[in-house]
Order: C-alpha cells, then sequence, then structure tokens
C-alpha cells in the first residue's frame, strides 16, 4: 500500500482544489492519523521510482497504558466501539510511526519500504510497534 506521505527532499505535490477542512467537532470526535513525512509502503518497492541505497531496517515502539479504567468502562455504554480507546491506539500508532520516521531520517533515507505494524498487549500495556526498510529512493527517468 501506497501512502500520501512525502520527503522535504521531494517536490511539492500542487493543489489547484480547495483544501476541504473538516469540523473541529469532527476532529475531537472521529480518529485519524497525522503522521506525515517520508513516503512510505508496504510493499518492497515504489512504482515510479528506483531504490538507489538500502539504509537498513528501521523501527519505532510505543507502550501506552489506560489510566482511568472505570470511565473507560462507562464510555463503552450501548455502543460496540470504544472511542477513547481507539483514539489512544490511533495516537501510539502515530507516535510510533514518527520514531520510524525519525530513524530513517537520521540514516539518510528518503523513503521506507515493506513497513509493517504490529499491536500486543504485556501486563495490561498496548504495546505498539512499527518497522520497515530505509532506503534513498530517485524518480525513474521516463
Amino acid at each position: 500500500m501506497l501512502t500520501n506521505r512525502r520527503s522535504t527532499m521531494m517536490l511539492p505535490r500542487q493543489n489547484t482544489s480547495p483544501q476541504i477542512r473538516p469540523e473541529p467537532a469532527q476532529l475531537e470526535t472521529e480518529p485519524h492519523c497525522r503522521t506525515s513525512s517520508v513516503l512510505t509502503a508496504t510493499t518492497p518497492t515504489l512504482p515510479g521510482y528506483r531504490i538507489v541505497k538500502v539504509h537498513g531496517m528501521v523501527h519505532g515502539l510505543t507502550t501506552v497504558a489506560r489510566k482511568d479504567t472505570k470511565t473507560f468502562l462507562k464510555s463503552m455504554g450501548n455502543s460496540s466501539e470504544a472511542k477513547s480507546l481507539t483514539h489512544m491506539i490511533y495516537n501510539a500508532r502515530d507516535q510510533a510511526s514518527e520514531r520510524m520516521i525519525r530513524d530513517c531520517i537520521s540514516r539518510g533515507g528518503n523513503a521506507i519500504v515493506g513497513m509493517a505494524f504490529g499491536e500486543s498487549e504485556v501486563l495490561g500495556f498496548a504495546q505498539i510497534s512499527v518497522y520497515g526498510t530505509a532506503v534513498y529512493i530517485e524518480k525513474e527517468k521516463a
């Protein structure tokens, strides 16, 4: 899967259509990803780019814990989704991704290929890990 993350080394995308921003209330209620920086993909290659150099494995890890169990159980109510828990997991995933991206940039990479996520529970804590291969890519010549 190819994402819309852009590196500072790549040209910015031209946007001719007006930007549609979600309502502030929607930002608070719906989980969303805030991670940006380098081009990432779960595939081993990027179409239209060639890998010039492989910098090695990069990873990011974060662990989160739910502090207020009573509030969590009340928030469930009649709903089938625990939105506060979903927000917490999204934020943890973004934090782990940012750590991986910083690792990639510090090694001289401008893209990450073969990216994958892992979630696990250790002693009641949610552990989120993300890993991939840092590479330096160039756009293929036509």
